[in-house]
């Protein structure tokens, strides 16, 4: 695998964690972006990636307009000529198992080439994992990382748990 690169998730990833709030896989259609490697736990962090711009770009002007920060989201034209939104705040861990291959375009692995784009997509997942880790929820409907990373790690079976961290 390479980091920056974009990726399939095997459907199974979304049987063996079932939590409602993970974005869902559209038949292992959904490409997810490789945006950093946890050396510490050997867990790979993933970013669902979405083509609802209009949508997300009206959350973000929201957030702007109530002078909120807005690491939760990014919206990039990537170096296949698509304008997608990076769901920085539905970011999860995965290991390279899920994998299920590259995400392609014209039959050649999608990777985002710009430094620029991965150095800023991957300071604003950092940011947004602190909070995470510190309890603070973006969204109702945000999935229980830190349980998935839990599971990951122990070999414990994820069980849906009720959410219960303060929203930002």
């Amino acid at each position: 695998m390479i980091q920056n690169g974009v990726y399939v998730v095997s459907d199974r990833f979304f049987c063996d964690f079932n939590d409602p709030f993970l974005k869902g896989n559209k038949n292992e259609s959904r490409p997810h972006y490789y945006t950093f490697f946890d050396s510490a736990s050997g867990l790979i962090w993933m970013i669902p990636l979405s083509s609802r711009v209009e949508k997300y770009q009206a959350i973000i002007d929201y957030r702007t307009a109530e002078h909120k920060p807005c690491d939760i989201l990014h919206i990039a034209k990537l170096d296949n000529g698509k304008t997608s939104v990076f769901l920085i705040q539905d970011v999860f861990p995965i290991t390279e198992d899920y994998i299920e291959r590259p995400y392609t375009f014209n039959n050649q692995p999608l990777i985002i080439t710009s430094e620029k784009l991965a150095a800023t997509i991957q300071e604003k997942t950092v940011r947004v994992l602190r909070l995470i880790r510190r309890g603070i929820r973006f969204s109702n409907t945000q999935p229980d990382v830190l349980q998935i990373e839990r599971c990951l790690l122990s070999g414990e079976p994820f069980q849906v748990k009720e959410h219960s961290s303060t929203r930002l």
